[in-house]
C-alpha cells in the first residue's frame, strides 16, 4: 500500500501542510479548528491514495487537536522534537524559512527518518499535564515577585502591589495543587502510581505529579531512554588534543531535570539507597554536582522501577565502604 507523507507546520490559528503523494508535492493551508480538520479530510481524500504518515513538531497544545483528529482517522502520526527538524534542515543547507517551506521540510524529515508513531494521551492525563504546568508557571511567577520584593523598592505603593500579587498567586497555587490531587485521586491507576513514586525518599508529591504528567507511558521506557528524555544522559566532548570532562547532554525535558536535581539534594541525605553510592563517589573524588546529577538519574530510574513492578520502594541495606 502506498504511504503518503504529510508534513504539518502548526500555528495558533492555522496550519500549513505539504503532502508527498503520487510523485509530487501538494500544498495547502487550513484553519486550526474542527472546520479546518474537516477540510483537511476532504483534501486528503482527493490527493492521498493510501495510508498517511503525518509529522509535526511538538508545539504544546496547538497541534494536539489536529494530531488526535488524524490519529482517529487512521493516519500514523509522529510528533517530533523541533531541534531534530532544525538540524535536518541545516544538513540540507536550507536558506529560507516560511510556513510552507517548514511543512515541506517536515515531510522530507518524516520520509528520511520514519519517526516513531504517536498516540494521544488519555483525557485525564492531558488535564494532569496542563494543571502541573500551570502550577509550575505560577511558582515561577511567585519567584519573580519575591525577587522584586527583595530588591528594596522605596515606593510603599509598589510594596503593597507586590504583597497583593503574592497573596493571589499563593491562592492560585493552592487551588492548582488541590486540583492536581483531586484528579490523581479520581483514577485508580494514577493514584496507585502516584503513591508508589512518593514512596521513594527524596521524591515529593510535586515531582511525582510532574513525572506522571510528562511521562504518562513511564513503564514502557528503558532506563537509558528515561535518562535521555530528561537530559540526564552522560555526554562527552573531545577531539584531538582537546579533552573535556564528561557532563550531561541537557537535550531533554528541562523542567523534569531541574525537579529531579532538587530531589537529589534531599535524597543524598535521606535516602538510604544512596549511602554507599555517595560514599564511593566521594572517595573517588567526584564533585558534588556530578554526584547529584547521578542521583537525579537514579531517582528517575527508581520511579520507573516501582511503577513497572507495582511495588513500593524498599531500601537496600547499605554496604560497608572500605576505609
Amino acid at each position: 500500500m502506498t504511504m503518503n507523507i504529510l508534513g504539518i507546520d502548526i500555528a495558533k490559528t492555522k496550519f500549513d501542510v505539504c503532502l508527498m503523494a503520487t510523485g509530487r508535492n501538494h500544498f495547502n493551508t487550513f484553519e486550526n479548528n474542527q472546520a479546518g480538520f474537516a477540510a483537511l479530510d476532504s483534501w486528503l481524500a482527493r490527493h492521498a491514495a493510501g495510508s498517511v504518515h503525518a509529522c509535526m513538531e511538538a508545539t504544546g497544545n496547538w497541534g494536539l487537536d489536529v494530531a488526535a483528529h488524524l490519529y482517529a482517522s487512521g493516519a500514523t502520526v509522529s510528533i517530533v522534537n523541533p531541534r531534530q527538524v532544525k538540524s535536518f534542515g541545516g544538513s540540507e543547507l536550507a536558506r529560507n524559512k516560511t510556513d510552507r517551506l517548514d511543512a515541506a521540510l517536515l515531510a522530507r524529515f518524516c520520509r528520511a527518518h520514519t519517526p516513531a508513531p504517536w498516540s494521544p494521551p488519555l483525557a485525564h492525563m492531558r488535564e494532569l499535564r496542563e494543571l502541573v504546568r500551570r502550577c509550575a508557571s505560577l511558582k515561577s511567577a511567585r519567584t519573580q515577585e519575591v525577587n522584586r520584593q527583595k530588591a528594596g523598592a522605596v515606593s510603599p505603593v509598589l510594596h503593597a502591589s507586590i504583597a497583593r500579587m503574592l497573596r493571589q498567586i499563593d491562592d492560585e497555587i493552592a487551588a492548582m495543587t488541590a486540583a492536581i490531587r483531586d484528579l490523581v485521586d479520581q483514577d485508580v491507576a494514577l493514584r496507585t502510581n502516584f503513591t508508589l513514586i512518593c514512596s521513594i525518599p527524596g521524591i515529593g508529591e510535586t515531582t511525582a505529579a510532574l513525572i506522571l504528567a510528562e511521562l504518562p507511558n513511564l513503564a514502557s521506557f528503558t532506563p537509558k531512554g528515561l535518562a535521555a528524555f530528561a537530559g540526564l544522559s552522560p555526554s562527552e566532548h573531545s577531539s584531538g588534543a582537546r579533552q573535556r570532562s564528561v557532563g550531561i547532554t541537557r537535550i531533554g525535558h528541562a523542567a523534569l531535570r531541574s525537579a529531579l536535581y532538587l530531589c537529589a539534594l534531599s535524597a543524598r541525605r535521606h535516602n538510604p539507597q544512596f549511602t554507599d553510592f555517595v560514599a564511593r563517589m566521594t572517595a573517588a573524588g567526584k564533585p558534588k554536582r556530578v554526584i547529584l546529577i547521578a542521583i537525579a538519574r537514579k531517582l528517575l530510574v527508581l520511579a520507573h522501577t516501582v511503577v513497572r513492578k507495582q511495588t513500593a520502594f524498599m531500601a537496600e541495606a547499605p554496604r560497608t565502604v572500605p576505609a
